[in-house]
């Protein structure tokens, strides 16, 4: 509470600029009405890539961490060995990987998953233009997520492999999952602090946003409002689908039960 109230006192009658931006917005959400209209699926995704991208690799001395991961399966190993060809010096995949930087092989490796989600097969090399919108959707978050973390590159890989499937059920019909980052932002740099699983925060002020739309809740966090007072102002076709999403999201990172608190 006294968070909010202090920045309510600040701003006085000063409109910020990003109070400009949810002005133009309804109240009610509708301008990504197709978006609330979405299930999330759920998406199996490798429990090796998923263990790196939840760890904290932030120091520059993680190469044994990361292959202590990646050798453990071997198929996935001998994928790695295969599509990271055209860079290996004869060295092997660990220089290969000390070469490129963490960041840029594990782009590299988010690829072969896209690839293989639209192709079901793995490709015999990487291919960046397959995840250059994985990457721009991290930087746009990139102010609340712990230095070293790859959090909100995971939940911008989930939407992309949930768009492809989503895609492939409605029988190849153009679905989009884009989540308002021109509203989501301003109301996520509200609270001036980065979060150890930001990918959570990001989907919870998503369907918050849907529900009340982006104003509204401006509104109420610069009151003082909890997320647990924001929670009660949803209603219950908001509520399941809010629980639906969280619970099929948290199923495919392999994270049930991050979301499994006193409400539900």
């Amino acid at each position: 509470m006294g968070k909010g109230r202090k920045l309510q006192e600040e701003l006085g009658s000063d409109a910020p600029p990003w109070l400009n931006i949810l002005k133009s917005y309804s109240s009610n959400g509708s301008n990504w009405s197709d978006m609330k209209k979405l299930h999330f699926p759920h998406i199996i995704l490798p429990k090796e890539f998923l263990q790196l991208l939840k760890s904290n690799l932030s120091s520059g001395n993680n190469v044994e961490q990361i292959f202590a991961v990646l050798k453990a399966n071997r198929g996935l190993y001998e994928v790695l060995d295969v599509a990271f060809k055209e860079f290996n010096d004869g060295r092997g995949l660990e220089k290969t990987m000390v070469a490129l930087g963490w960041a840029n092989f594990r782009d590299r490796l988010a690829s072969l998953y896209v690839y293989k989600a639209i192709h079901n097969k793995f490709p015999l090399k990487t291919d960046m233009g397959l995840v250059e919108d994985i990457q721009k959707f991290e930087s746009t978050y990139s102010d609340i997520a712990l230095s070293g973390t790859s959090r909100t590159f995971l939940l911008g890989l989930y939407l992309k492999l949930a768009q492809i499937r989503t895609q492939e059920m409605e029988r190849n019909k153009f679905i989009e999952f884009r989540l308002p980052e021109e509203l989501i932002t301003p109301i996520l740099k509200l609270s001036q602090v980065r979060s150890e699983k930001p990918d959570w925060l990001i989907l919870q002020t998503f369907h918050f946003c849907e529900a009340l739309g982006g104003k509204t809740l401006a509104g109420a966090l610069v009151s003082g409002k909890s997320f647990d007072e924001i929670y009660e102002m949803l209603n219950d076709e908001t509520r399941k689908l809010l629980h639906d999403n969280l619970l099929t999201y948290g199923m495919s990172i392999q994270e049930p039960e991050t979301f499994l608190y006193e409400k539900i």
